[in-house]
């Protein structure tokens, strides 16, 4: 009886934790929402605060920055200069209606 409560207790968790990564916001969804923007520094901002949002962009600013630190190795260029180019480009880049950050650290709707 025990082994079937567990073994229905650990389907129920995987079925959970399916469900929440079906439910994982992707960065075009908080783009489009207006929940994250693009900084002047080359990574990605938080615009409106959440839990979500912010592991979202903790992520994708990991990822950002590993490929950053490659791209300046091969090209023997500081980190921070990869990163001011990508912010120029993912700036100009952004779509109307997304959020970017001015030189002065305000949020702008592009």
């Amino acid at each position: 009886m025990k082994s079937r409560f567990a073994l229905a207790t650990a389907v129920c968790l995987t079925s959970l934790l399916w469900c929440a990564t079906a439910w994982a916001m992707t960065l075009q969804e908080a783009k489009t929402a207006r929940l994250v923007g693009e900084q002047t520094n080359g990574y990605l901002g938080v615009v409106i605060p959440s839990p979500e949002t912010q592991q979202l962009v903790l992520t994708v600013n990991a990822k950002r920055k590993h490929y950053y630190q490659i791209i300046a190795e091969r090209n023997k260029i500081s980190l921070d200069k990869i990163a001011t180019l990508a912010a120029q480009k993912a700036i100009e880049a952004a779509e109307p209606g997304h959020m970017i950050q001015t030189p002065q650290g305000k949020w702008l709707k592009k």
